[in-house]
């Protein structure tokens, strides 16, 4: 039977709840505090119900706390999501939880950014685990830094944009390099070929459980936590019955997931309600005896402390991020890279190209280049290969196609595209001989690859040029810089953004032009003034793909 609002009771007051609490205790002669709780809540003519999400991995320690609280006339439902899916339904405002547990204490700031509603903070820690490199005995290689560890080319990491486990190697690597700019674009060129891969899959990468499984059974390094392993290894492995796994964190140290109490309903009315209630959790859940069940789980304490009885890795040096900022850009930079690319390449091939460069030439270093490039990125790359120099083959064309657009995966006369367009020096060689002289056809071959782009524009991709030159562009008899830069923002459509990457070769290079032809269509501007650059900018290059 509905009760009236104005007649409506939430819960009994604190002094009748305690009398009832002490007549229960005495009436059920050995009922117990379980009994006299049931009692209290008998009595409640309103029950308070809310919602709370967990992230996976943490949900069997949080129904066993609930189990055991006293919540009076409130009763929270549980269920498991990844916080990204969590952050997702907080953006479009429909089917959002009143709480949320999050797997790090940052997912907060991000869904603030995106949601419909407040995001309120009311807990951080509740518990903490460090992110771990997980994978058979043996083979888990020793790493100093977690820089090394996404280089490892047997690496799963996971979607970074859905769980904090994955995010966290990232953001490991970001607390080592905060300080240094330079450094920090190494960690960038390193998400690179994680992030195609990655997008590659045609369904989201396995985690916890599943993916040790996954890890136990066909080998390679998983990215995890201590919290994951600790709780596979006592339970012996899922599908594979008692599978044995190591874990180790690289020799710096780990960064801390800290599972964070976050009030997300919406509307200010029930947001404040949740809110009351959010804070009845995290007294809770700052008790001692909850935090004690947290640990009986495999978490570590909010201080970080190692797990009893030498259980997980042990002590560790635990990493602090200090600027958000970063970690939020390089999500961003996932999720761009997690695109698939669709690059057109252009490369200078007039006389000078030729010039001899610390044992071998300009045009043989940036083959060297383009074969570092593409080794790093997954078959689902699409590339082609133009070569430029003034009139080629005497028809006053300044430009050849040498290898239409195709994946570097697809084979070509007996050949993989990718291993075509490591040929360069070879494939061109006839070509720069044939130059007729040292023009470089710059600025029309520039506009011809930006058109021939959007002609054949891939919406499902990013689509970019990518030029690379030792040069300018004299003008002579072909479009001007300042005609060439204003066709480019004039063409340029939003709705179909094609974005040219300038990569010079040596300081010769006009850097001022090149500079003004990226800009123009939103893309960046590289001068490599050591020959030793050459193939980190062009990883770069295939990297900064759009802004």
């Amino acid at each position: 039977m509905a009760v009236p609002p104005g007649e409506r009771k939430r819960r009994p007051t604190r002094r009748a709840a305690a009398y009832l609490l002490v007549v229960a205790l005495f009436v059920g002669l050995g009922a117990g505090v379980a009994g006299a709780v049931r009692a209290w809540r008998d009595r409640c003519d309103v029950v308070d119900e809310y919602t709370l999400a967990v992230a996976p991995g943490i949900e069997d320690a949080v129904e066993e706390v609930l189990a055991r609280a006293d919540t009076g006339c409130t009763r929270f439902t549980v269920s498991v999501a990844e916080p990204g899916d969590v952050a997702g339904l907080l953006g479009t405002g429909e089917g959002a939880p009143d709480l949320w547990i999050t797997d790090s204490g940052w997912w907060a700031t991000r869904a603030s950014a995106m949601a419909s509603g407040p995001v309120q903070t009311v807990l951080t820690p509740i518990a903490t685990t460090p992110a771990v490199l997980v994978g058979r005995p043996g083979q888990v290689p020793e790493v100093a830094t977690w820089r090394a560890a996404l280089a490892l080319k047997d690496l799963r990491p996971g979607n970074p944009l859905r769980t904090g486990v994955a995010a966290a190697p990232i953001r490991a690597a970001l607390a080592e390099t905060e300080n240094d700019p330079v450094a920090i674009g190494t960690v960038r060129t390193a998400m690179a070929p994680l992030a195609q891969r990655e997008n590659a899959r045609p369904d989201e990468p396995p985690t916890g459980g599943i993916l040790l499984d996954l890890i136990a059974s066909e080998g390679g390094v998983g990215v995890a936590t201590e919290q994951q392993f600790h709780r596979y290894s006592t339970d012996g492995g899922d599908a594979l019955g008692g599978a044995v796994l190591e874990a180790k964190v690289p020799d710096n140290g780990s960064i801390l997931l800290d599972y964070s109490l976050v009030v997300t309903a919406p509307g200010p009315e029930r947001h404040r309600d949740a809110t009351e209630a959010g804070r009845m959790l995290a007294d809770i859940f700052s008790t001692q005896w909850a935090r004690d069940v947290f640990v009986a789980h495999g978490f570590r304490d909010p201080a970080g402390r190692a797990l009893p009885e030498g259980a997980g890795v042990g002590e560790i040096t635990a990493m602090t991020l200090h600027d958000e900022s970063i970690a939020q850009e390089a999500l961003q930079a996932w999720a761009v890279l997690a695109l698939p690319i669709r690059t057109l390449v252009a490369v200078d091939v007039s006389a000078s190209m030729n010039t001899p460069v610390g044992g071998a030439t300009r045009l043989q270093l940036t083959e060297q280049a383009a074969r570092s490039a593409t080794a790093m990125f997954s078959g689902s790359v699409q590339a082609g290969l133009w070569v430029f120099a003034d009139d080629l083959g005497g028809d006053g064309q300044g430009h050849r196609e040498l290898l239409p657009i195709r994946r570097l995966d697809t084979m070509v006369d007996g050949h993989l595209q990718r291993d075509l367009m490591n040929t360069l020096s070879t494939t061109v060689a006839a070509e720069a001989a044939a130059a007729a002289g040292d023009r470089a056809a710059l600025y029309d071959t520039t506009l011809a690859a930006f058109r021939q782009m959007q002609a054949t524009y891939d919406p499902r991709a990013i689509n970019s040029v990518i030029v690379l030159t030792d040069g300018g562009d004299d003008e002579s008899g072909g479009i001007g810089r300042e005609d060439l830069v204003a066709t480019l923002e004039r063409e340029q459509n939003p709705a179909r953004p094609v974005v040219i990457v300038t990569v010079g070769i040596t300081d010769d290079a006009d850097a001022d032009a090149l500079a003004a032809i990226a800009h123009a269509t939103g893309g960046t501007s590289y001068i490599a003034q050591d020959p030793a650059d050459i193939s980190a900018i062009f990883v770069s290059a295939l990297v900064d793909r759009t802004r």
